[in-house]
């Protein structure tokens, strides 16, 4: 008697789990997963437009920095529409830049003797979307005048 009582509690209180506690279970996993996967995948987008960011700004104030040494004459001979420089070497021996960035220079005369260089450099996002940047300075024949950064 004793043994059938101690089989019967057994049963009561050793319940499995069903079929449809696991399926419930798998579910949430496999949301969990999907969502960190894509989130994963979004924070690699990022990281890389982040560093073509990083190597465009370096472009552009090489580039920069080069026509700050030039003298006037050879800034005052810049055309005014819009011209596709090459790259420098240093960037272009890389792999992983080579030609996926395009510089250009767009030269403006707002007064005399003074000329206002853009530099704007495209390229494409990790995204497949198309990103730019820009970088703008004076340069006077008496002088030059600090550069700046412009976001649009």
């Amino acid at each position: 008697m004793k043994s059938s009582l101690a089989n019967r509690f057994r049963a009561r209180g050793a319940r499995g789990v069903t079929l449809v506690e696991v399926a419930v279970a798998a579910l949430v996993m496999a949301l969990v997963l999907s969502t960190s996967v894509t989130t994963l995948q979004r924070a690699f987008i990022s990281l890389q437009n982040a560093r073509d960011l990083n190597i465009a700004s370096q472009m552009l104030q090489s580039e920069m920095e080069k026509m700050r040494l030039a003298d006037w004459s050879t800034v005052s001979s810049y055309p005014t529409a819009a011209t596709t420089l090459p790259l420098d070497s240093t960037f272009t021996a890389n792999p992983f830049v080579g030609s996926r960035f395009v510089l250009s220079r767009t030269v403006t005369d707002p007064k005399t003797d003074t000329r206002i260089i853009t530099l704007r450099i495209d390229w494409q996002g990790a995204d497949n979307r198309p990103l730019f940047r820009r970088l703008a300075m004076r340069y006077s024949r008496n002088g030059l005048y600090d550069y700046f950064y412009s976001q649009t």
